[in-house]
């Protein structure tokens, strides 16, 4: 399977007047098309700062990040962005939401609104497509945010945190719900998270990095990818082994 993703050597200092802070040193690994990997390490150790590094909202200070073999030099729809939050406009419908981004980009033609329509049926949106986000669950609004990232189809989709707003019980049925999607639609998926459990039931792979300044520490193949959904992952018999090692090498450098 190829490479889409490929990060070279990758650095990261920020410069104040009076400071240099180093967050992100000589870092590299690859992502392989439609691979789900899932970052983690230490809190501040430049997890976010990848991300933005990948979206081309910041460049790095040395090294390349090649997208399907070139090299990301600014922000474009090649790479989807999720948040925390979802971010919804409360005052534009659910189907004016989801086309927002088609929208901005000037890329409203019938092709692209026809895909629209197709991901807004396939994924359950279509008797929402009149509401309002106050309307919504905050689950169902996860689904919302994802589908209007996915409008754009990006090669490549980041998601920095995206459940970390949801209570216990709904988070593990959006990880099913958007992990579905994700997987359903070919999608490659980098995520960020604090949460070990969540990484080994999402992850084909996790990317171990070290306290700041970031480098990898360790490519951790989670090896659960003949189980159907995150949900059943938690069940499996390796789980609470890897959850361990896993918690065990980021508590090193914390």
């Amino acid at each position: 399977m190829n490479s889409i993703l490929t990060l070279d050597n990758v650095s990261m200092t920020y410069y104040t007047k009076k400071t240099r802070t180093e967050a992100i040193k000589n870092l590299s690994f690859d992502v392989k098309q439609g691979e789900f990997i899932s970052v983690l390490g230490p809190s501040g150790c430049g997890k976010t700062t990848l991300l933005s590094l990948i979206s081309g909202t910041l460049r790095p200070t040395s090294g390349r990040i090649l997208l399907d073999g070139a090299e990301i030099t600014g922000t474009s729809t090649d790479v989807g962005y999720m948040l925390q939050r979802d971010h919804l406009f409360e005052w534009r419908t659910i189907y004016k939401n989801i086309t927002l981004g088609l929208e901005i980009q000037h890329k409203k033609s019938k092709e692209n609104l026809e895909h629209c329509d197709r991901l807004i049926e396939e994924y359950g949106l279509k008797d929402f497509v009149r509401h309002y986000p106050s309307q919504l669950s905050g689950g169902m609004r996860q689904r919302v945010a994802l589908i209007r990232t996915l409008a754009l189809s990006p090669k490549v989709l980041l998601l920095d945190e995206p459940f970390s707003a949801l209570d216990f019980q709904t988070r593990l049925h959006v990880c099913d719900d958007v992990y579905a999607i994700i997987k359903k639609e070919g999608i490659t998926a980098v995520l960020v998270t604090h949460d070990i459990s969540e990484a080994i039931s999402m992850s084909d792979r996790i990317a171990i990095l070290t306290a700041r300044p970031a480098t990898l520490k360790r490519m951790h193949r989670v090896g659960l990818g003949h189980v159907a959904t995150p949900l059943m992952r938690r069940e499996a018999p390796s789980f609470s082994a890897q959850f361990e090692t896993l918690w065990k090498e980021v508590a090193a450098d914390g």
